[in-house]
């Protein structure tokens, strides 16, 4: 049951951050409830208890991401659906593959668009100034799609990657 309800929360965020880099809050909304639900028939009030817990720290370890541009809280807000659902053990197994993977695509997108040393030097002076800086590292209005990576289809493949391997284990 867990998996039919993130493989349709997955094909609607993943469709919704392709079309508009957005992750809709509707969708958010019907996976914590799908979670809560989920968890009280599985540990009663206390798995809507642990269900809560899971989201609120997933969201709050995510914040800092947030406020550099370094993610959408949108991609945060995915990942405590995943979390909310299974747990923070799953949750970072997932998490740890998809910064991984979302590095190596961003990494290839910056070589292929031939703009790595670009944005390296922009991140470097970025930390450096980060005291003084004035916003976030990644401003859509500022810099543009041009190097946005939509997180939701990777994020999709990494829980994917992880949900096979888990049932081997």
């Amino acid at each position: 049951m867990r998996e039919f309800i993130m493989l349709n929360v997955f094909i609607c965020t993943a469709v919704s951050d392709l079309q508009n880099y957005k992750i809709r809050n509707s969708v958010i909304l019907a996976g914590w409830a799908a979670g809560i639900c989920i968890n009280i028939l599985q540990s009663g009030v206390y798995g809507v208890a642990n269900t809560i817990f899971c989201i609120m720290v997933t969201i709050i370890a995510g914040f800092p991401l947030f406020m550099t541009g370094g993610i959408g809280a949108g991609d945060i807000k995915l990942l405590s659906v995943i979390g909310g659902i299974y747990g923070l053990a799953f949750l970072g197994k997932v998490t740890l593959l998809f910064l991984v993977m979302a590095g190596v695509v961003s990494l290839v997108e910056l070589i292929r668009k031939r703009a790595l040393i670009t944005r390296v030097r922009a991140f470097i002076y970025y930390l450096l100034h980060i005291r003084t800086a004035q916003g976030k590292y990644y401003q859509r209005e500022r810099d543009g799609n041009g190097f946005t990576i939509c997180l939701a289809p990777i994020m999709a493949a990494a829980y994917f990657i992880i949900l096979l391997f888990a049932g081997k284990e």
